[in-house]
């Protein structure tokens, strides 16, 4: 029975399941590079030229360079400082004709021109392209509900990797040795996956870990464990001595009344990379997030996330100089640790061009082994008869399991249902399927 399921599970149902895999190695594959094709189309964005031994701007001059540009009635959401020597400073700041979008205005740190804007999406203020190659990878441009093809493609691929290397290991004397032409193809197909299997099951796991319905479960579980990673909190309490401490105020106040606007003291800016340095905020890339309210702390972390990873964050009552909460990545669960390496590594970020190296063959070997498999296939079957002979096994496996092993089997099912769901469900669907199948074809006899 053990050699009939993993025939079911790997070969029969890899044929009708393969096909998303690919898909989304292939997306994968493209998103892998974008840090080279951003470098590409947004040079003239992204790279501040300078002369040699030439010293960056404060960040409050820069922040005023990119202030001159804004549109009217816009606030600044947020303040990235170039992460090199070579790279601009990014402004963001919310689009006033569509409140979900953000644009992000690029600063030569050095001479202060203003080097272009672009729309940035997501926290983490990712530019178009990437963001274009994000969507295709996670949802096909499909938008939440397109999410289902990679959660389902990243829940079979670990299944896949596991029933493969079992079946490899209980064939591998036949394999090797048999002449026929079929082998061959076989032979390679287990080859291939045997060399990047680690990478089969990182893959499989962080695809999971932040997909839509997968990702949430995990999230749950972790909060139950009491491993959720923190977050600041940029709650200031407010007193009668904190109420009179900023020593602009009584202007500030002028100025709100006169433009009904909050005003933003740009020295705040430089007062906070101060701040960050002196609390061991060492990352040559911060983001600063400036508050509009008394009551709500200005934030600044880290934004290194290459191993080492820098992303240690603070909480600032700015008017105060006063740090009121702060994390630091040492501190965290390892749960939220692995997580955060995890995403890092599938996003090929954590080790440099070497992650996006690993990145990029690993995505090739896929597409390899889904090559290798459909070839042995077409060597000895068709479409429609291995979909008549999937299922007859799944009708003969049924109808040979017995009551134990087929309540035990249904009993893992509802647990993996709070991991996998998606999996789960193309199993009740597939089963579905076929039964319905079988249906038709007693009423037709």
């Amino acid at each position: 029975m053990l050699k009939s399921l993993l025939r079911l599970s790997h070969s029969q149902l890899g044929l009708l399941i393969a096909p998303f895999i690919f898909i989304a190695a292939l997306t994968g594959l493209l998103y892998a590079l974008t840090p080279q094709i951003e470098q590409s189309i947004y040079h003239q964005q992204l790279f501040a030229e300078h002369e040699v031994g030439a010293l960056a701007q404060p960040l409050s001059l820069q922040v005023k360079a990119a202030q001159e540009v804004l549109p009217k009635e816009t606030q600044i959401t947020a303040v990235r400082t170039a992460p090199t020597e070579n790279s601009t400073t990014r402004i963001l700041y919310q689009a006033p004709q569509d409140s979900m979008t953000t644009m992000a205005i690029f600063v030569n740190p050095y001479t202060l021109a203003v080097q272009g804007q672009l729309a940035a999406y997501g926290t983490s203020g990712v530019l178009p392209v990437r963001t274009f190659l994000d969507q295709v990878h996670r949802n096909l441009l499909l938008g939440e509900g397109g999410r289902l093809y990679s959660e389902l493609a990243a829940s079979w691929l670990g299944i896949f990797t596991l029933t493969g290397l079992l079946q490899w290991w209980l064939k591998r004397k036949q394999i090797t040795t048999s002449p026929h032409q079929r082998n061959r193809w076989i032979r390679w197909h287990y080859l291939t996956a045997l060399v990047i299997l680690p990478m089969l099951l990182f893959l499989s796991i962080t695809g999971l870990t932040w997909s839509k319905w997968s990702g949430a479960n995990i999230a749950e579980i972790r909060h139950w464990l009491n491993s959720d990673t923190p977050t600041l909190n940029r709650q200031i309490q407010m007193t009668s001595h904190s109420q009179h401490v900023d020593p602009h105020a009584e202007h500030h106040a002028m100025m709100n009344m006169a433009t009904d606007m909050p005003v933003l003291d740009l020295d705040y800016f430089d007062q906070m990379v101060t701040i960050a340095r002196a609390n061991g905020l060492m990352a040559k890339a911060l983001q600063i997030k400036p508050s509009y309210q008394h009551n709500q702390a200005w934030m600044v972390e880290e934004m290194n996330h290459r191993h080492p990873i820098q992303v240690d964050a603070l909480a600032v009552d700015i008017t105060q100089q006063k740090v009121i909460d702060q994390v630091h990545f040492k501190d965290l669960p390892m749960s939220a640790k692995l997580t955060r390496w995890g995403v890092d590594m599938h996003i090929g970020v954590l080790l440099g061009w070497w992650n996006q190296l690993i990145l990029v063959l690993s995505a090739l070997g896929i597409l390899v082994i889904t090559a290798f498999a459909y070839r042995a296939w077409w060597s000895y079957s068709r479409p429609v008869e291995s979909i008549q002979q999937l299922n007859k096994s799944l009708l003969q496996l049924w109808q040979q399991a017995h009551v134990l092993p087929l309540s035990l089997l249904i009993i893992s099912l509802v647990f993996l249902y709070f991991l996998v769901p998606v999996w789960v469900v193309s199993i009740v669907v597939l089963h579905a399927i076929f039964a319905i199948g079988q249906l038709f074809k007693r009423m037709k006899n």
